[in-house]
Parts: C-alpha cells; sequence; structure tokens
C-alpha cells in the first residue's frame, strides 16, 4: 500500500470517530435535557429568524443573565470563522462535521448558561409579538415602509 492509501485511511478513520462523537454528544445532550428544555427549545425554533435575532439582543442586555453567554456566542462566532479548523473544510463532509459538533455543543452550552425563567420570559414576549394583537400571527408592517399593496 501506498502512502496516499494510508492517507486516506487515516482520514477514514479520523472522520468516522468524529461522526459517532457527533452522535453520542447529540444523544448525550437529547436524553440529559429535561422536558421543560426540550419544549423551550421547540418554541424557539418555531419563532422566526429576525425574532431568533432580537431575541438574542435581548437576552445580551438583559441585566439578569451573565457574562459567560456573550462570552460563549463570540467563542463560537470566532471559531466558525476562523480559517484553521480541526479538520479542514475542504476536505468533502468530514470538513464540516466538526463545525456541526461545535454547534451542537455551543447552543447546549448557551442554553444551559442563561437562567431558565429569563429565557421563558423573553421568548413568550416575542411568541406574543408573533401572534399579533388580534392573535391571528399577521403582524401590522413596520414604520415607514410600503404595506406591499
Amino acid at each position: 500500500m501506498g502512502v496516499d492509501t494510508w492517507i486516506w485511511i487515516t482520514l477514514a478513520l479520523i472522520g468516522g470517530s468524529l461522526l459517532a462523537l457527533v452522535g453520542v454528544a447529540a444523544f448525550v445532550w437529547w436524553r440529559f435535557t429535561t422536558s421543560d428544555e426540550k419544549r423551550l427549545v421547540r418554541r424557539i425554533t418555531k419563532l422566526r429568524f429576525g425574532d431568533k435575532l432580537s431575541l438574542a439582543g435581548a437576552l445580551f442586555r438583559d441585566p439578569r443573565v451573565s457574562v459567560v453567554p456573550s462570552v460563549i456566542a463570540v467563542a463560537l462566532v470566532l471559531y466558525l470563522a476562523m480559517p484553521l479548523d480541526i479538520i479542514p473544510d475542504f476536505i468533502p463532509i468530514l470538513g464540516y462535521v466538526d463545525d456541526v459538533l461545535i454547534v451542537v455543543i455551543g447552543a447546549g452550552l448557551l442554553l444551559r448558561s442563561i437562567p431558565p425563567k429569563v429565557l421563558d420570559e423573553h421568548v413568550s414576549r416575542f411568541e406574543a409579538t408573533a401572534a399579533g394583537p388580534d392573535g391571528t400571527g399577521r403582524r401590522k408592517p413596520p414604520r415607514g415602509l410600503p404595506s406591499g399593496g
């Protein structure tokens, strides 16, 4: 066997190990989260993208939330923007596995570092805003923009 073959075998073993690690990490995270946390995560995923960004901003401005979630979020963004990875992104499929693993772990740490009552309060506020004043799910267009009709 040539050197190229050993390189591919090594990469396959590393990739398989990382895939197994992602699977185990996802299972452990899913298993150890309480049903209240799962419900809260489902509620967050139902929010619109803009509301999720506004939720993040509101949580980071809330004085009841410590500085830890901000540090986790900044570290997560810096890692994803960094050109150097555990496995380089130019390797097909395997290059993105480490990014997915870091995002899953970072999201779990973020959710656990924010007090649940504070998170629930903010999510409820954004859900009420998304429902609209009449409860139909329709929002008024933002001021200053055409209504589209």
